[in-house]
């Protein structure tokens, strides 16, 4: 009897050491690509998601009409890395790229990066968010 209660007491103990462990960085490198179009502007690149709690953003922008430039943050719950912007793509002129990097550390690390297209009054005219599984058209 004393034996089975020692061991039951020990495995519980082990049961909950290993449910309180802290949560670790995400695992395994992803790579996910993104593209939209707002009118005939475009914007496409990718994502990848590291198996820490990092991820990179490459990607580029083209104004058909006026200017359009794609901006990028990076969240986990309600942490949120604020990105950047990319220079303004002018109608006519060259695309524009946005590089970006983005750190969280916590549990999980970076877990959504929305992108936006924004035009040259500051709205937002196409958004999309992406996960290490998919990308999703917003606006």
């Amino acid at each position: 009897m004393r034996k089975t209660l020692l061991t039951t007491t020990i495995a519980a103990a082990a049961a909950l050491g290993f449910a309180a462990a802290p949560a670790q960085a995400a695992t395994g490198d992803v790579t996910k690509p993104f593209a939209m179009t707002y009118g005939n502007s475009q914007t496409s690149g990718s994502i990848h998601f590291t198996s820490g709690y990092t991820a990179s953003l490459s990607g580029v922008v083209h104004a058909a009409s006026g200017q359009r430039a794609i901006c990028a943050d990076a969240y986990n719950g309600s942490a949120k890395d604020q990105g950047y912007c990319s220079p303004w793509a002018y109608a006519g002129g060259p695309d524009q790229v946005l590089n970006e990097s983005f750190s969280i550390p916590l549990p999980g690390g970076v877990q959504r990066v929305v992108i936006e297209m924004i035009d040259e009054n500051g709205n937002i005219v196409a958004s999309e968010s992406c996960t290490r599984s998919v990308c999703t058209r917003t606006i």
